[in-house]
């Protein structure tokens, strides 16, 4: 789950020659903590093109950084608690400043770090923040949660099909 969150991007650069995933992450038994995995759910059921693969996890681990580096640009997806004044918002995100681990999670910025260094491959990162907004042990999504993942969905199937045009 994302804590803090700057302005970011209305687009993501990203282009028909490049491989995407979109990796979606958060607990769907904790309401809104599961939008990231909400999100893959909804692009799953949309069919995209081969280009784009798809995955979701509970978490960030330290296998995730082979993953990355088949690809190149990587979206994160996860909920927000920071009171955003959008649906969503995308950011650029590097490598960590300062890299450690725990056996137990890692942050987006770890991963990429951890790509970088053991299969010397940076690929373009982007973090999609939607605000949450209830954290409780259920499987449904608040109201408002809801309307931030219909709205991210909407951004993403149109950044696809902007990315199968050029």
């Amino acid at each position: 789950m994302i804590t803090a969150m700057n302005t970011g991007l209305e687009h993501i650069d990203w282009s028909s020659r490049d491989k995407v995933l979109i990796y979606g992450i958060g607990n769907v038994g904790r309401q809104d903590d599961g939008l990231g995995v909400r999100l893959i759910e909804k692009l799953e059921a949309a069919g995209l093109n081969d280009q784009v693969t798809l995955e979701a996890n509970y978490q960030l681990n330290i296998e995730d950084a082979l993953l990355m580096s088949n690809f190149d640009v990587v979206l994160f997806a996860d909920a927000s608690r920071e009171k955003l004044n959008e649906p969503y918002v995308v950011k650029e995100i590097g490598a960590a400043a300062e890299f450690s681990f725990t056996t137990h999670a890692m942050s987006a910025p770890a991963v990429v770090t951890l790509c970088e260094q053991l299969y010397g491959r940076r690929p373009r990162v982007f973090m999609l923040a939607m605000p949450g907004y209830e954290w409780d042990i259920a499987e449904q999504l608040s109201p408002q949660a809801q309307q931030n993942l219909d709205q991210a969905f909407q951004m993403l199937m149109t950044q696809v099909q902007c990315m199968k045009s050029h």
